[in-house]
């Protein structure tokens, strides 16, 4: 059983969002409450997480609508105030988190959340190893088809040590938003490679 450590951070709900582990993602800070939120990173370590707002809650106007309860966290790695009071910054991917409640939700999200270690002993796991061999493979050849770059087909390879491997694959390729929350969302590493395989089998046959 992984220990799971229990914090606070600061939420920026968004739709069609997901924010992946080791992943980098620009953000335009312009209405007030965020702004305060940003104030709030500066002094508290500069995390903050992004969660997916789900979509049949916006239907309802709510001020405060129903996020997916697992998300991304990250880190304010860079942040570039403009003159009117605005902001422009970059959050750098550092993990995933599960909400588990609320320290306060005015004037913005603050979670209580228990942030999800990644799971070390999945390289030693020879299912998960099978799995994701083959996503390498069949990821590398969708890659190539859209004109990738060969120096980053190479360097997939490297993904063997990414502490969220299957995540950060899921944030390179199009697929359904959905899906990609389901990936995020799982916590056992076969069934999220599991999904992931069945997603670029599937890519793979389309092309």
């Amino acid at each position: 059983m992984l220990s799971v450590s229990t914090t606070t951070i600061p939420i920026f709900p968004l739709p069609g969002i997901i924010l992946f582990p080791g992943t980098f993602l620009p953000l335009h800070i312009f209405e007030p409450r965020y702004r305060m939120m940003l104030d709030y990173c500066s002094e508290s370590g500069e995390e903050m997480a992004v969660a997916p707002i789900r979509m049949e809650s916006l239907k309802n106007n709510d001020p405060h609508p129903e996020i997916e309860t697992v998300f991304g966290w990250g880190t304010i790695v860079r942040k570039d105030p403009l003159p009117d009071g605005r902001s422009n910054i970059l959050l750098e991917g550092k993990g995933i988190a599960r909400l588990s409640g609320y320290e306060t939700l005015d004037p913005f999200r603050i979670g209580i959340v228990e942030k999800i270690p990644p799971e070390r002993s999945r390289t030693e796991n020879e299912i998960f190893r099978d799995l994701f061999d083959r996503i390498l493979s069949l990821t590398k050849r969708i890659l190539l088809s859209e004109g990738a770059q060969e120096e980053l087909i190479l360097r997939m390879n490297d993904l063997w040590g990414h502490p969220f491997p299957v995540d950060f694959i899921s944030s390179i390729l199009n697929f359904d938003f959905d899906k990609k929350q389901e990936i995020l969302s799982n916590s056992d590493p076969v069934e999220k490679a599991k999904v992931l395989l069945w997603i670029v089998e599937e890519m793979n046959l389309g092309e």
